[in-house]
């Protein structure tokens, strides 16, 4: 289900008519409306039928997308954001570890709206999503009067809620979201430096005995995409790292490489008091939506941000 510019919603949340009411009352509107019906076949066909584990309780996921007022500016409308959109739907639909509920509205970050969801996918989200417009303000009154103080409120808001046992999953460009906000960079781990690569790569499995990389068989592979490079707050010995960039498969050869130490991790995990936040760079080219592996390696990390699957 996807809540796009939903003034209504949030204002029915508000006055009691209950999120629940107001995510039946909502018209079902898909990300099949915007990309090939021929792909959304091909990525239903890779996602997984089952979940990974069977979910403690019924579980809930906002897919969160750019904001209307920062898409203009974002270099993945149109192609990564409603492709990265209908796989992350069509996991929830297929496996039934989470019921997706696809929204752009920053409302959703209010407290009283944020306690509903179990984990939020960040959908290639970029720009200052999280800093509201003067249109926004009306819709957003409990939690300030200004932008500034809206903004300062729903920072504390996001933290406050993962910090107390909820899940972030980041997909691609995400790491890029909010860069007037240190601590959101922070909380995925990593900045983004660079994309020397778009081009067939080799991946490694740096923790092949986890549960969140049985999707791979503890075997390398390879996967065609734009792949990232990063910085600091990047530090390995601070993150569980699970995939890198398997730099003797790779075409080393390609300009913009800055990191010297070899060191590209492409996915790990990271814990934030009693929250849990997943983070993978894959997600720019369309077909790796295709790839049965990728889609179960992300469900997983899903199950795990919900805290259903067990793992480090």
């Amino acid at each position: 289900m996807r809540l796009r510019g939903s003034v209504v919603a949030a204002a029915n949340v508000r006055n009691g008519l209950g999120f629940a009411a107001v995510l039946l009352a909502l018209p079902m509107l898909h990300a099949s409306a915007q990309i090939p019906g021929d792909a959304e076949k091909r990525m239903r066909e890779a996602a997984p039928k089952a979940a990974t584990v069977r979910p403690r309780r019924a579980r809930t996921v906002l897919i969160w997308n750019t904001p209307a007022a920062y898409m203009d500016q974002d270099p993945h409308k149109g192609y990564c954001i409603p492709y990265g959109e209908a796989a992350m739907r069509l996991l929830g639909e297929q496996s039934g570890a989470f019921r997706p509920v696809v929204s752009d509205d920053v409302a959703m970050f209010l407290p009283e709206n944020l306690r509903r969801f179990d984990a939020i996918v960040l959908n290639n989200a970029s720009g200052p999503w999280i800093k509201p417009t003067e249109a926004d303000l009306p819709r957003l009154r409990s939690a300030g009067t200004t932008i500034d103080a809206v903004e300062t409120a729903l920072r504390k808001s996001l933290l406050d809620w993962l910090e107390a046992g909820h899940g972030i999953v980041g997909m691609h460009y995400a790491v890029a979201g909010n860069p007037q906000w240190p601590e959101f960079t922070a909380l995925l781990g990593a900045k983004f430096t660079g994309h020397p690569w778009n081009e067939e790569v080799g991946v490694k499995l740096d923790a092949p005995g986890s549960p969140l990389t049985r999707a791979f068989d503890g075997k390398p592979f390879r996967i065609a995409d734009e792949i990232y490079e990063f910085g600091p707050p990047y530090e390995r010995a601070k993150l569980n790292v699970l995939l890198s960039l398997d730099t003797a498969a790779t075409n080393m050869g390609v300009p913009w490489i800055t990191r010297k130490d070899g060191d590209f991790a492409q996915a790990w995990t990271r814990r934030q008091g009693k929250g849990r936040v997943f983070y993978c760079g894959f997600g720019h080219r369309w077909e790796v939506w295709t790839n049965p592996c990728v889609m179960r390696f992300f469900l997983d990390g899903i199950q795990w941000a919900c805290g259903d699957l067990v793992a480090r």
